[in-house]
């Protein structure tokens, strides 16, 4: 496994990245949104035979984060089997073009039992985990994924397969390791709380809460954390909701508080009658994630690590100037051989999460 950080012209860009990965027959990459067609078009050219899936965000390399150029993690013959698809009309049908995950994901477990599936969607999460859970449930093959970030205002978010920049569409990657296991982990920075509340009115695009225990759903965000019209902005960092399904939570992250009608918009689909709680960041974020990085590396004889950051974790990070040493960190767990993108929202397993982080760690047998 190799990983490329690159910035500069997409010449150099494209230069540099395919003279680091010439030798990988399967490539995963991020790069900034306003020069994704072209990079995306010209590495393919630049390396013909190799497989590829992009996206566009914000990137980590191994001490910093950028907004401009690449990252990438290149795979060897010899270290994975790989097979690329692509789910098109992601807003609509999008298991009219299931066929190709069905029959992918079935060659790879028949083969390895060390296997995944690793997506990127330009949207519609919750429609597209809930279609490929369709056949990758069936041969027990997990899933983690992100969404398309980074995206210059107006544009329609892209992704990418073998060069062909995409939108409305997911691409996606069924991998089998030839060298080890293929650990998935989740992450966040937030502790539920017992007291649960029911969501009882939506918009009809399920992304705006209405109405909480049928009261504003501002009012008892508000009320419930002790938050002012003039300071209620800090809970998106400190305070997101937490969908709960049995014993799982999941994070729901906030986009905006809408005073107007005392709404409050989300990041991922909430219906009525979901129950939700509200949480608290712990109280040493970067101890936490320390901890938990330490626990990834002495589990794992670990050959790499893709990583996938919410974009709200990224500006937390940002404000509180982590970002660099946050890299490092994963760099080192990762033994030199890590490579991040940052998400407008990630895939894990079954379902679409917000201000988490969830990687996929490529051990080696010891």
């Amino acid at each position: 496994m190799k990983t490329v950080y690159e910035s500069g012209s997409v010449e150099q860009i494209v230069s540099a990245t395919a003279q680091k990965l010439k030798d990988c027959t399967f490539i995963m990459y991020g790069a900034d949104d306003s020069r994704f067609e072209e990079i995306s078009s010209k590495l393919h050219k630049a390396l013909p035979d190799a497989k590829m899936i992009g996206t566009t965000g914000y990137l980590l390399s191994a001490d910093s984060g950028m907004s401009q150029g690449i990252v990438a993690i290149g795979f060897l013959d010899s270290e994975v089997e790989v097979y690329v698809g692509t789910l098109r009309k992601v807003d609509t049908y999008p298991i009219k073009y299931l066929p190709g995950l069905i029959w992918s994901s079935d060659m790879i477990t028949k083969k390895y039992k060390n296997n995944l599936c690793i997506e990127f969607t330009t949207g519609c999460e919750e429609k597209v985990v809930s279609t490929m859970k369709v056949c990758l449930e069936k041969v027990g093959m997990r899933l983690i994924g992100a969404t398309a970030g980074n995206t210059a205002e107006g544009q329609q978010k892209k992704v990418s397969c073998n060069g062909k920049v995409l939108t409305n569409s997911a691409v996606f990657a069924t991998i089998g390791s030839k060298i080890g296991k293929i650990e998935i982990y989740k992450e966040n920075l937030f502790h539920t709380r017992k007291k649960s509340h029911t969501v009882t009115k939506v918009s009809d695009d399920e992304r705006t809460i209405l109405e909480i225990d049928d009261r504003k759903a501002m009012d008892v965000y508000e009320e419930d954390n002790n938050y002012t019209d003039t300071t209620v902005s800090e809970g998106i960092f400190f305070n997101p909701l937490c969908r709960v399904v049995g014993a799982q939570h999941y994070i729901t992250g906030i986009r905006s508080f809408n005073k107007s009608d005392r709404s409050i918009s989300v990041y991922k689909n909430i219906q009525k009658n979901d129950l939700i709680s509200f949480t608290d960041i712990d109280s040493d974020f970067k101890q936490f994630i320390k901890d938990n990085l330490n626990d990834i590396s002495s589990k794992n004889n670990i050959a790499g690590i893709f990583s996938i950051n919410c974009i709200l974790r990224y500006r937390f990070f940002e404000k509180n100037n982590f970002t660099g040493e946050y890299a490092k960190l994963f760099s080192k767990a990762a033994n030199g051989c890590h490579a991040g993108i940052i998400s407008d929202g990630e895939q894990y397993i079954e379902q679409h999460i917000n201000q988490s982080m969830v990687c996929a760690v490529f051990t080696k047998d010891r």
